[in-house]
């Protein structure tokens, strides 16, 4: 038995070997690609052309309106091969696959209907996801708007599940807030899986609260949530407690709704928050009554709760492998991926954020810069400037005076024009990122509002029509 084995194992690897050199028909296709192997149907509608990989037998279908021309040879040694050689069958596309074969006998006919059938029944009954990366800072790399467009190319590619791959050190808390009311959005469409590679620290945290399912890999933490320093000197103290409660509340409602406990999401935001659980793995916002109580957070620190905390207390599972394996932890059988969509979609909405900071940090030095070379040109702060006094008493400048005050005008309405210009692209920053909900991209300095661009541009109206003209305001 185990002779035989071996010995089919070698003939299988002996004709793996041999294919490519094998003598086969030729199917050339009109946009001059070519496919080797056996036509096995050919009709007005369609040629079915069956391939050899490595002892798998597979057919591939076209279209007889995209076929430019057959090239037939006999296949050498076609006959040596085993009659119970598995096929594989590939469906190309479900229009060419419900294309009849004209030539096949009615029984061959109906099995091939029957078999195309099953095969488009399998593709239907996928379990599709994506897989949508959060990296980076949040609000810049990983932000909502690119979170909106991800999920909503998903739900028109009829995908069921989306997995959060999470490693990021948090960021801007109100694109959490904002990825919140997106993830609500769309909350009837989707399961949402959230995986913690290594970090989902503040605002990150957010899309492990909001997904129905959380996975961690052994060294993952989540927490650390606090919206803004508790730094009293600021003189908003009380502002940022109010603010800090609504983010605690939103969070931790978010976790309940999910089937999480509130308790823990909301200690990773509130300083005077705790956190215990008990034997078995219940968890309290204060010490049980119960056997075994156990305490993660206390009411001087923000927890950060680490993986093997969260699957002590139920929260989530330990999970070490690829995010194609996940379907069998989930029991899903045809579990597959939409490739790429995810981290097409968050990837192009980052570079946007970051593409757009690099042009609204440009535009601010430009600005400064100019602003700071105006005030030392600017040829109304001289007094070395040298006057003809006349019997009347009146004076003109000498030649002297005269070109020194017209280059430095020159000078002056130069950088006005470059404050004029920087001022256009911080301008145009804004509005795109308003569009795009960067918040944070949104602030301008009060010295660089409307106030500025008209008080530039009185500035150099007046250096222009005074160049010649050495009267000084």
């Amino acid at each position: 038995m185990i002779h035989k084995s071996i010995f089919i194992v070698v003939i299988g690897f002996v004709l793996a070997l041999s294919t490519g050199f094998c003598r086969a028909d030729i199917v050339t296709l009109k946009d001059g690609t070519t496919h080797e192997g056996t036509v096995v149907s050919e009709n007005r509608a369609q040629v079915v052309l069956e391939i050899v990989i490595a002892n798998i037998k597979t057919t591939k279908t076209f279209p007889r309106y995209k076929v430019r021309s057959i090239e037939y040879k006999p296949v050498e040694g076609a006959e040596e091969q085993e009659e119970d050689t598995p096929v594989v069958p590939e469906v190309d596309d479900e229009r060419e696959q419900n294309q009849p074969d004209e030539s096949a006998s009615p029984d061959e006919a109906e099995d091939d209907h029957q078999s195309a059938e099953d095969r488009l029944a399998a593709i239907r009954d996928r379990e599709l996801y994506i897989v949508i990366p959060i990296e980076g800072t949040i609000g810049v790399e990983s932000n909502a708007d690119g979170l909106k467009k991800a999920l909503t190319q998903a739900r028109r590619r009829k995908a069921k599940h989306i997995v959060f791959e999470i490693d990021s050190g948090g960021g801007y808390v109100y694109d959490a807030v904002e990825s919140l009311k997106v993830l609500k959005e769309f909350d009837d469409d989707f399961e949402y899986h959230a995986l913690v590679v290594e970090g989902a620290i503040s605002a990150a945290s957010i899309y492990v609260a909001a997904s129905d399912h959380i996975w961690v890999r052994a060294d993952a933490r989540v927490g650390g949530a606090v919206a803004y320093s508790s730094d009293t000197s600021t003189g908003a103290a009380e502002v940022d407690a109010k603010m800090n409660s609504i983010w605690a509340a939103d969070i931790a409602a978010r976790a309940q709704s999910k089937g999480h406990p509130p308790e823990v999401f909301r200690a990773m935001v509130e300083p005077g928050a705790e956190v215990w659980f008990d034997e078995d793995g219940k968890v309290y916002p204060s010490r049980p009554s119960t056997r075994g109580a156990q305490q993660i957070d206390n009411s001087s620190t923000i927890l950060t709760i680490r993986a093997d905390q969260m699957i002590e207390i139920g929260m989530a599972k330990l999970f070490e492998g690829e995010v194609s394996e996940l379907g069998e932890m989930l029991e899903i059988a045809n579990w597959a991926e939409i490739r790429g969509l995810g981290a097409r979609m968050m990837l192009a909405a980052g570079r946007e954020r970051v593409k757009m900071q690099e042009q609204y940090d440009e535009a601010i030095v430009v600005f400064r810069d100019a602003l700071e070379d105006f005030e030392v040109n600017d040829p109304r702060t001289f007094e070395d400037y040298t006057f003809y006094i006349q019997p009347n008493g009146s004076r003109y400048p000498d030649g002297d005076a005269m070109r020194k005050w017209r280059e430095r005008s020159i000078k002056a309405i130069r950088n006005c024009d470059d404050m004029l210009a920087a001022l256009v692209r911080i301008a145009d920053v804004n509005k795109r990122a308003k569009r795009a909900g960067a918040l944070h991209l949104e602030i301008v300095p009060d010295d660089l509002g409307h106030e500025a661009y008209t008080n530039i541009s009185e500035a150099r109206a007046w250096l222009a029509s005074h160049r010649d003209d050495m009267t000084k305001p």
